[in-house]
């Protein structure tokens, strides 16, 4: 089941993308197929570029509108509205996808 809220679908969207770019990007330099593959480097490097954008995005995706007290005109009850965040995936805002991002790369680059 894929969880998400708002814009939070775009991490998978933004990591995949990067990484299918960055081993096309690196292959077509190397002239070799399988240099993506045999050099985890290459996909940490993917990775922080992931890290690189998903963290400004999701803080500003986030970032919350200036209180308003609205006033009910039949009761007289205040109410707080408050706008803004809520771009999450599987529960965690998209900003915090940029460590975990770093922390599988960190894993690819050392499981080779």
């Amino acid at each position: 089941m894929f969880v998400s809220e708002r814009w939070g679908f775009l991490v998978p969207i933004i990591g995949l993308a990067v990484l299918a770019l960055t081993e096309a990007i690196s292959e077509f330099i190397a002239g070799d197929d399988a240099f993506y593959q045999n050099n985890p480097w290459v996909k940490f490097i993917g990775f922080c570029v992931v890290a690189a954008i998903l963290w400004p995005l999701g803080r500003w995706l986030n970032r919350k509108a200036p209180e308003r007290t609205l006033v009910d005109p039949n009761t007289g009850e205040q109410v707080v509205l408050q706008i803004g965040g809520g771009n999450t995936l599987f529960f965690i805002p998209m900003q915090f996808w940029a460590p975990i991002a770093i922390v599988l790369g960190l894993i690819f680059l050392v499981s080779k």
